[in-house]
């Protein structure tokens, strides 16, 4: 239950709590979903008029579209959204791994090498997954441990504002729709990518980093937009 107190203090909770809500409702979504107003609004504990104020804010970023007198549509990720998206986080999270590369304690490395150790062969690297195949549970685990691995490059950096900008783009949301890496098949190349990555700003390099950075997002625009292409499906 989101409490209203001060005014604008109660009114911009609301909204973090509307965005927070529709973000996660619209993981997977590929048709336009109908919000109630006042379900919402009874959801979060608190009165209409902030969450419609939180729908209005939303429509003027695109994740919804309201209708006068039938309430408002959440909408679905559009592939060029995605790309747009994937542009703009290629410059994003290249300056972020670069101060992560400058800020990282030898701890902060472990971790980010334990967030990929479950999916490493015995020998520390990524690997032929044989008979394992690339099945769902395996692929969704994965994509959990990717979400995981970016954020904490975000923490990382030392950058408020540029965490909040990375997050407000909404990259679980992204990322769970799309589901590139499963749907592209680059799992094991992403792994390669994440663990090249990791030993950059263990080395503190942050030219290095950043570089390996902003080449694996730019490796998923463009496999991307060759599987949007008219002879590939994206499906």
């Amino acid at each position: 239950m989101v409490r209203e107190t001060n005014p604008d203090v109660g009114r911009t909770r609301v909204f973090d709590a509307v965005n927070e809500h529709l973000k996660s409702l619209r993981e997977g979504l590929t048709e336009p979903v109908r919000i109630g107003e006042e379900a919402l609004a009874e959801q979060l504990g608190v009165s209409r008029t902030p969450v419609r104020e939180a729908l209005i804010r939303l429509d003027g970023m695109g994740m919804v579209r309201l209708r006068p007198g039938r309430g408002a549509l959440l909408m679905p990720v559009t592939d060029a959204e995605y790309l747009e998206w994937l542009q703009i986080r290629e410059h994003l999270e290249g300056l972020a791994t670069r101060e992560a590369a400058l800020n990282a304690s030898g701890r902060d490395v472990e971790q980010l090498r334990a967030i990929f150790a479950p999916f490493q062969a015995p020998s520390g690297r990524s690997g032929e997954r044989g008979d394992r195949g690339r099945d769902r549970e395996g692929d969704e685990a994965y994509a959990e441990a990717n979400v995981l691995f970016h954020k904490e490059i975000m923490r990382l950096s030392g950058n408020g504002l540029l965490a909040r900008i990375w997050e407000s783009f909404g990259h679980r949301q992204t990322s769970a729709r799309r589901q590139v890496i499963a749907r592209l098949q680059r799992r094991d190349q992403s792994l390669n990518d994440h663990l090249e990555i990791i030993e950059a700003i263990h080395r503190r390099d942050p030219d290095a980093a950043e570089s390996l950075a902003r080449a694996h997002v730019r490796a998923i625009l463009d496999a991307v937009k060759q599987s949007l292409e008219p002879s590939h499906s994206f499906s």
